[in-house]
């Protein structure tokens, strides 16, 4: 990382004390010149780039997605200046997402016009934040407020190329290994538009030519505590509710063993209940829906593998909702421990299993972090209306290159084969998948 500094004669040099009457006259001076340096001193600025390119083929067609794309980012995140009250700052960001050729189907990264079904290139603001903390090492108070991701509860953002965002804020306290939080949105931007829209009961926003179609959701909140008891043990709970839409609370606990010889275990669980609101949910008589998933995962030198089981029981949502809306209206904080490239794996009734492995090929090849994963995926009793229950089963796979030091540090390179099939399910239909992103980023 790149550290830079900012010419700050304009401000005070460090040390020097400006008159009263310069900023102040008659009130108590909310800042202490040598530390509002410390606002841009310590600041951090991010240029990214990412080349994604996707070809996903359905043999209905309905999910098909061809595109080839370029985003550009730019984020700056400012440091802490202090004052009487604690410690502010700001972070402020935007990108912009380009179509190189005519893309088909809904991309998820570049904008999408749903009067002509097209996607296209755009530009925007993506976050404009104001933080403040009451203590300089990050312990205690903390607040944040804006234009913002928000993880906490079960509340939480997302992203492809970029990062998802709310109009809202957050309220954290940290102390002890504890994290206790509140967060709360009432507008949420998607990867896919150029602007921050009210939530809503229908998957479109009320956007183009589906404006007005929907019911409002007048805001999204959560609570959340979070345990660390040290690097091996977290337990995370969380409990939110889209306002007459839909309440949920979930769990997710992870505890790892090193052992001395450097291999290592992790056993997760995640946990999730949701019910709709008959107020603005999709039925009159909601019931209670919930998802459970687990997996355990070891690690010897540079080979990793994992087994994973999961649960679906989702009778008013079909497919698993964890949001508190509908989808993209907002995200969620879900660690599903048995999802699939192509498909989560949680329609109502669904059993799965996932095992899954991964070798990091650098000490073998002299190409320090490339890596090869695989991992395969069968779910079975998956409900399927007018018909018997039936299956599906995915497999996917991965080869990636993340260069570790040199001049092109920071930069990396993926391919993701992914294949589906259904076996006549009505909810989605066979797919097979190939994603190649290469990205670079640096910090300065």
């Amino acid at each position: 990382m790149l550290t830079t500094t900012c010419n700050t004669s304009a401000l005070g040099a460090p040390g020097e004390t400006l008159e009263e009457d310069e900023l102040t006259r008659g009130t108590t001076r909310p800042w202490r010149a040598e530390e509002i340096p410390s606002l841009f001193a310590q600041s951090e600025t991010t240029v990214s780039t990412t080349f994604y390119s996707r070809n996903r083929h359905a043999t209905d067609h309905v999910g098909d997605v061809h595109v080839n794309a370029l985003g550009v980012g730019l984020d700056w995140r400012s440091g802490y200046a202090a004052g009487p009250w604690g410690f502010v700052g700001a972070d402020l960001s935007g990108f912009a997402n380009l179509r190189l050729v005519p893309a088909t189907g809904l991309s998820e990264v570049l904008y999408h016009d749903y009067r002509d079904g097209t996607d296209k290139s755009y530009a925007t603001l993506a976050q404009a934040a104001l933080k403040w903390r009451s203590s300089a090492a990050g312990d205690g108070w903390q607040v944040r407020a804006g234009y913002t991701p928000l993880s906490l509860g079960t509340l939480g953002t997302s992203g492809g190329l970029h990062t998802h965002a709310y109009r809202g804020g957050e309220l954290k306290y940290r102390a002890a290994g504890w994290e206790i939080g509140y967060g709360w949105a009432d507008q949420f931007r998607n990867e896919w538009d150029d602007r921050f829209r009210t939530m809503t009961n229908a998957w479109h926003q009320n956007r183009d030519q589906y404006d007005g179609a929907a019911s409002r959701i007048d805001f999204v909140h959560s609570v959340g505590i979070r345990y660390e008891a040290d690097t091996t043990t977290s337990v995370d709970l969380g409990v939110g509710e889209g306002r007459r839409y839909r309440r949920n609370a979930q769990v997710i606990v992870t505890r790892a063993w090193q052992f001395a010889d450097g291999r290592s275990m992790t056993a997760s669980g995640y946990a999730l209940w949701g019910r709709y609101d008959a107020a603005l949910g999709p039925t009159a008589a909601p019931r209670n829906e919930w998802h459970a998933s687990t997996s355990v995962a070891y690690v010897s030198g540079p080979l990793s593998v994992s087994l994973g089981f999961g649960m679906t029981h989702a009778p008013d949502s079909g497919e698993m909702n964890f949001r508190l809306t509908p989808w993209a209206n907002s995200d969620n904080r879900n660690q599903i421990q048995t999802w699939g490239q192509l498909d989560d794996f949680v329609w109502d009734g669904t059993r799965v299993l996932k095992a899954a492995a991964s070798l990091q090929l650098g000490s073998y090849v002299g190409m320090p972090g490339l890596a090869l994963g695989v991992s395969g995926i069968h779910g079975w009793a998956i409900r399927n209306p007018g018909r018997s229950n039936t299956s599906a089963t995915e497999i996917d796979l991965s080869l990636t290159y993340d260069v570790k030091e040199g001049p092109l540090k920071g930069a990396g390179l993926g391919i993701f084969p992914a294949r589906l099939r259904t076996n006549g399910f009505y909810g989605k239909s066979d797919r097979n998948d190939v994603k190649f992103i290469v990205s670079y980023r640096q910090t300065f």
